[in-house]
C-alpha cells in the first residue's frame, strides 16, 4: 500500500511537469480571424506597455537634444533607461528584459560620444537595420527564406514548404517585405544622417520602427496561414492536431480494456 501511495504521489507530482512540457512542445498557431491576428501582432511587438517602455529613452533623447545639446540628452536618455529598468524589475519581469534596454542605450550613447555628434546616437541602429535587411534578402536568394526557416523550426513543421512552390512563394513574400522595410528604413535614416537632421532622424527612427514592424508581422501571419493551409494537403507527414490528441487520449483506455479482457 505504501508503494502504491508513493507511486500515485509521484504520478501526481510529475503530471504538471508533463503538462508543462507538452504545452511547451505544442506548435504555435496564429489566430484565424483578422481581429485576433491584429491582437496577436500587437502583442508580438510588445503592446502598449512594451512599446512605450521601448521608445521612452529615444523620445527623451530627441526632446532634450533639441532643447539643449548632446551631453544632456545622453544623460537624460540613460536616466530614463535606468528608470524603465527599475520599473520592469518592480513588476517582476525577467532580469534580461530590464537590462537589454539599458545596455542598448549605453551602447548607442557610446557611439554618439565616439563620433562626437548627437546624430551618432542613431548610427549603430542604422547599420544593424541594413545588416538585417541583407541577411533576409540573402536567405530568399538561396531559397531559404528566413521567415519560413524560423517559423517551421519553432513549430516542428518540417521542410515540406521548400518543395511546394506556392508555400515557398508565401514565405518569400513575407521575408522580402521585412527586407524591403529594413532597406527603406536604412535609406531614410542615412539620408537624414547625412543632412545633419538629428531631430528628424530620431523621429524617423520612431515612426519607421514599431509601425512598420507591426505591418511586417501581419504579413508574416498571412504567409503562415497560407502555408498551414497547404500543409494539410501537401505534407505527407502532416497529422491533424485534433485527431492526434484524440488518439493519444484513447490510447491508455484501449490498453486498460485489453488488460481487463486478459484477466
Amino acid at each position: 500500500m505504501k508503494h502504491s501511495a508513493e507511486s500515485h504521489s509521484s504520478s501526481v507530482t510529475d503530471a504538471p511537469d508533463k503538462d508543462a512540457k507538452d504545452a511547451k512542445d505544442e506548435p504555435k498557431k496564429v489566430p484565424e480571424n483578422f481581429q485576433d491576428q491584429l491582437a496577436y501582432a500587437w502583442e508580438y511587438i510588445g503592446g502598449v506597455y512594451g512599446t512605450i517602455l521601448t521608445i521612452l529613452p529615444v523620445i527623451t533623447y530627441i526632446v532634450v537634444n533639441a532643447l539643449t545639446s548632446m551631453w544632456p540628452a545622453i544623460w537624460a536618455s540613460i536616466g530614463t533607461a535606468v528608470l524603465v529598468g527599475i520599473f520592469q524589475l518592480l513588476r517582476k519581469e525577467k532580469l534580461a528584459a530590464a537590462f537589454v534596454g539599458l545596455g542598448t542605450v549605453l551602447i548607442t550613447s557610446g557611439v554618439a560620444v565616439f563620433v562626437g555628434e548627437a546624430k551618432g546616437y542613431y548610427l549603430l541602429g542604422n547599420w544593424i537595420t541594413v545588416g538585417i535587411g541583407s541577411i533576409l534578402l540573402l536567405s530568399v536568394l538561396v531559397r531559404r527564406p528566413l521567415i519560413g526557416q524560423v517559423w517551421s523550426a519553432a513549430n516542428l513543421q518540417g521542410t515540406f514548404w521548400r518543395k511546394d512552390r506556392k508555400s515557398l512563394f508565401y514565405y518569400d513574400v513575407a521575408t522580402l517585405l521585412w527586407s524591403f522595410l529594413s532597406f527603406s528604413r536604412f535609406a531614410v535614416e542615412r539620408w537624414l544622417y547625412n543632412m545633419d537632421e538629428t531631430t528628424w532622424l530620431g523621429i524617423a527612427r520612431l515612426v519607421m520602427g514599431w509601425p512598420l514592424t507591426f505591418f511586417a508581422v501581419m504579413t508574416s501571419i498571412w504567409a503562415v496561414r497560407k502555408v498551414d493551409g497547404r500543409r494539410k494537403l501537401h505534407d505527407p507527414n502532416y497529422k491533424d492536431p485534433q485527431q492526434q490528441a484524440e488518439s493519444e487520449e484513447s490510447g491508455p483506455a484501449d490498453v486498460e480494456s485489453v488488460r481487463s479482457r486478459g484477466e
